[in-house]
């Protein structure tokens, strides 16, 4: 009968303690990186926001009224399923407050 010791223990435990280790550890930076994606992508699109209100007014001399106006007139899109984005206009020569938010069933 094999007598049962420490070291035949830890030549067992050692291995899937470290296999464990690893799977963790990959389980976060997947998810690290899934969130700086997220992150990236809504500062994209407020930029693409913020770059179409500029040409508006650049051309127009006023800030234009909504957003269907800049998606219309200056072809300025985002996923509106993925994305909630406050627009904020206070006057024709006062630049527009742009907030842009990831809905919670988006996929970022």
């Amino acid at each position: 009968m094999k007598r049962f010791s420490l070291k035949n223990a830890l030549a067992y435990i050692l291995p899937c303690v470290l296999f464990a280790a690893i799977i963790t550890w990959l389980v976060i930076s997947l998810s690290n990186t899934s969130e700086s994606a997220g992150r990236q992508e809504r500062a994209a699109v407020k930029s693409t926001l913020e770059n179409g209100i500029t040409m508006c007014y650049a051309i127009e001399g006023a800030y234009p009224p909504s957003l269907e106006y800049l998606s219309e007139n200056y072809g300025v899109t985002y996923d509106t399923a993925k994305y909630i984005v406050y627009y904020d206009r206070f006057a024709d020569n006062v630049r527009p407050t742009v907030r842009v938010i990831i809905r919670n069933g988006g996929a970022a």
